[in-house]
């Protein structure tokens, strides 16, 4: 069941604790047949930051963590060509995790030295 936190002034609801496992196949659907992610069992906490929207027009996803590393990755998916997801608190080792599970359909990725420039990345997002 989800729940919100409050972290880095920032409303987050978690869908995916840490741990769960999530499926992105869908039957018989040709789309996602081809999709190279059958499924990921996510290494840190994974939900998304109320009040700010991605390229597919739903909440901006994010992977919050126990560090001190912020960043993003863009990934490609079946139904739109890219979509933003952020890493916010994560530590190198989670980093690493949350990669080689993505690592398939990681297009780009990039991390912020500050909590002020991943702030002035997330403007790109407010909805």
């Amino acid at each position: 069941m989800p729940h919100t936190v409050h972290t880095s002034d920032l409303s987050i609801v978690i869908e995916n604790p840490k741990g769960s496992y999530k499926s992105f196949e869908i039957d018989n659907d040709p789309v996602w047949e081809k999709y190279p992610l059958k499924g990921v069992t996510y290494p840190v906490d994974y939900g998304y930051i109320e009040g700010y929207q991605s390229e597919d027009k739903h909440d901006l996803d994010v992977f919050v963590g126990s560090g001190t590393l912020y960043g993003y990755m863009k990934v490609w998916r079946c139904d739109v060509p890219i979509e933003t997801k952020v890493l916010l608190e994560v530590s190198q080792e989670e980093l690493d995790a949350i990669v080689k599970e993505f690592a398939p359909v990681i297009k780009e990725k990039g991390t912020f030295t500050t909590l002020e420039e991943f702030k002035i990345f997330l403007n790109n997002y407010t909805s």
